[in-house]
């Protein structure tokens, strides 16, 4: 009916486009007819083809007066339409016509008018997708204010929601009625706490990026109503492996126990076993824990908690590949030579019983000859040297293929049995930490390899090429320190390895590294495989973390489908869906690392608090035209802000530096100086430095 309806309204004089007009001269008698004709005209409003003006008219969209796009609001209450399609130019829109959007709503646009030199002036007809629809902040006096509070802006809680909350308290708010004015109302949808209750800055986070942090009563059982052992029945379908050496390293906290790892040597050749969580032995396609991880698509981790992908019941107990215990699992074994070279693999279903839950702080110091740890676990040390061994190789082979090691510096929060932060240092990532992210590597490097040949629709993590405007201008900056020599801008793999190498153990390796991470494009899951840039992997996915990370659960169901169940077959909804499941996931991977910083950047000013007016030793890490970003030793970085200088700057921006207008001193990035904490924003994560 849809199709007629629309032939209708374009054909018809504008008197006969309202409603009970379009209902007559369709023949339209029956109340059924009346729903029809109603549907009809909601979703072809809906798709933006018509539009239903003040006066109950509806009327045909012409394509060439209306575009839709992001509206880019300004300060001064004008603003401009990004158009979806980036040939076209994009339009004004004056402070009276931009209806009730505001920034970063996604609307339909009407041309009004062309200006000189080809400009565009329109107005706004829709607001066809809202960027903001809650708002997160703290109660006072009838308003909302927000953490990054706009004054342009006034959320006003309405009145019969008011007498639910007090002063100070961090409320999430719907927003239900956006106006022409700048006042917003609100209604109330949930009371997070006081704004000075502990770890209230978590909730904010949580609330603001919507995470879902509770599980519902149907997915929880679910989770309860699994059998918390393993199902006889299906050992028969599995290689048993519970007699073999197998063990767990991580950390000394982790209960998500993913993986597990063994090694035997034949002949000169090590056979090494990635032995992962079948996940997907539990969480069946399209049951309620199924939608559940889709939805999160990852577990979050925030600073001393966590948001899991799935229900305990799952993460912590069947799953976990505890020690001492049957876990059924999926194994990739793989005979490498010394070169490095997988000549042989196979994978397959398998069962586990894990000798030890090892922690990389045992096995570093066995892998230093601790007598003391080595005696403790005698009947495994041989085989952690073994691994250590293979570590070196594995890494030295993805080095001459091009691999690209960011050595990155990652913090480490120390707290009490309170939760109070007792200490924040850089986290070490030793040999043990290493060995792990090699096996995990090659074994996800496999199953990618084993799919892809197969020919069959899968999810790849893949990596493009840098932003080469980024790795000139690093290039450059390298030219002004006096590393370049033997140095180009080419984004081969093996160009940014000697970028690397030139700065290492300089006072510029950690800006570098950072510059050069910011340079790379963001890793992401698709079923084009592009290949992986960084590592220089051909084919690469995610096969070792599905307890963690919903593409790696959806891994391993194909590999149950493809490899072990031998079903070959697929169809455009098999393509859908995974297309679907890659960009659900590389979203919620990107959100969850957000949070996850902001969290980070909230706890290291909550520690900082504690040295208000003390001096500190940093490295320039960032310069911008407000002033430059100093990094301590600790990972702890702050803004010296250019109005506390005591000169006029001015900012290069070519160069990346301040150079003051009297003393011509430069500030370059890389350059050590010092500074004193002088302000914190525990909620805003932010730290202010000055320069001394």
């Amino acid at each position: 009916m849809k199709k007629e309806v629309y032939n209708k309204i374009k054909k018809s004089s504008y008197k006969d486009r309202t409603l009970i007009s379009l209902a007559g001269l369709l023949h339209i008698d029956s109340e059924e007819g009346f729903n029809k004709l109603n549907k009809a005209l909601y979703s072809l409003t809906k798709e933006s083809k018509i539009l239903r003006d003040k006066d109950g008219h509806y009327n045909v969209i012409q394509s060439k007066d209306f575009v839709k796009g992001k509206f880019d609001l300004k300060y001064k209450g004008y603003g401009f339409i990004i158009v979806d399609d980036e040939t076209h130019p994009d339009i004004f829109i004056p402070k009276t016509e931009k209806n009730t959007a505001m920034d970063q709503d996604y609307c339909l646009v009407e041309i009004t008018r062309e200006k000189a030199r080809g400009k565009l002036e329109g107005r706004i007809i829709k607001v066809l997708e809202r960027n903001i629809t809650h708002v997160v902040g703290e109660y006072y006096n009838e308003q909302i204010f927000p953490k990054n509070y706009d004054n342009d802006v006034v959320y006003k809680l309405r009145k019969e929601d008011r007498k639910k909350v007090t002063n100070h308290q961090l409320i999430k708010a719907k927003i239900t009625r956006y106006g022409r004015t700048f006042i917003k109302e609100c209604g109330l949808v949930e009371i997070l706490g006081s704004v000075d209750d502990k770890d209230i800055e978590i909730k904010e986070v949580i609330a603001r990026h919507n995470l879902l942090d509770k599980f519902t009563s149907e997915e929880l059982d679910y989770a309860r109503s699994i059998n918390q052992e393993v199902d006889e029945a299906d050992i028969k379908n599995r290689i048993d492996l519970r007699t073999e050496t197998i063990f767990t390293i991580d950390g000394e906290y982790t209960k998500d126990i993913d993986d597990a790892v063994s090694i035997k040597k034949k002949n000169d050749n090590y056979i090494l076993g990635v032995h992962i969580a079948d996940v997907s032995y539990y969480v069946k396609e399209d049951s309620v824990l199924d939608k559940c991880a889709y939805n999160r698509g990852t577990s979050v981790y925030l600073a001393n908690s966590v948001i899991p992908m799935l229900p305990k019941e799952l993460s912590n107990g069947i799953c976990s590949l505890n020690p001492r215990v049957d876990r059924f699992t999926q194994t990739c074994e793989m005979e490498i030579t010394k070169k490095g070279e997988v000549i042989n693999y196979s994978i397959y279903p398998s069962i586990i019983n894990s000798k030890y839950k090892m922690t990389y702080t045992n096995v570093n110091k066995i892998l230093e000859n601790d007598e003391e740890i080595t005696k403790e676990y005698a009947d495994i040390a041989s085989d952690i040297m073994l691994m250590g061994e293979l570590r070196q190789i594995l890494s030295n082979v993805r080095e001459k293929m091009g691999s690209i090691n960011f050595e990155t510096i990652e913090p480490k929060f120390i707290f009490d049995d309170d939760g109070s932060i007792k200490e924040l240092k850089v986290r070490e990532r030793q040999d043990a930490e290493k060995l792990i992210e090699e096996f995990m590597l090659v074994a996800n490097q496999v199953v990618a390899t084993h799919v892809f040949n197969m020919k069959l629709p899968f999810i790849y993590r893949i990596h493009e090429l840098p932003n080469q405007e980024k790795l000139s201008n690093i290039v450059k900056m390298l030219e002004r320190f006096g590393y370049s020599e033997g140095l180009d801008d080419n984004t081969t793999q093996f160009n940014l390895q000697t970028i690397l190498k030139k700065v290492e153990g300089t006072l510029y390796e950690k800006v570098i590294n950072m510059l050069l991470l910011r340079s790379m494009a963001k890793a992401r899951y698709a079923m084009d495989n592009v290949g992986h840039y960084g590592l220089a992997f051909d084919n690469y996915t995610h096969f070792t973390s599905p307890i963690r990370r919903y593409p790696d659960l959806i891994v391993h169901r194909f590999l149950r489908k493809y490899v072990f169940n031998n079903n070959k077959s697929y169809d455009d909804e098999t393509k859908a869906k995974l297309d679907d499941i890659s960009k659900q996931t590389s979203k919620t991977e990107r959100e969850a690392m957000i949070c996850e910083r902001e969290v980070m950047d909230m706890k290291k000013a909550e520690y900082m608090e504690q040295f208000i007016n003390q001096e500190f030793t940093g490295i320039i890490s960032s310069v911008m035209k407000f002033g430059m970003f100093v990094e301590l030793p600790n990972t702890v970085e702050g803004l010296v802000h250019i109005s506390t200088f005591d000169e006029d700057m001015e900012y290069d921006e070519t160069n990346l530096m301040l150079i003051g207008n009297y003393t011509k001193k430069q500030y370059n990035i890389g350059e050590e100086v010092k500074v004193k904490l002088v302000k914190v924003n525990r909620l805003l994560g932010k730290i202010d430095f000055e320069l001394i």
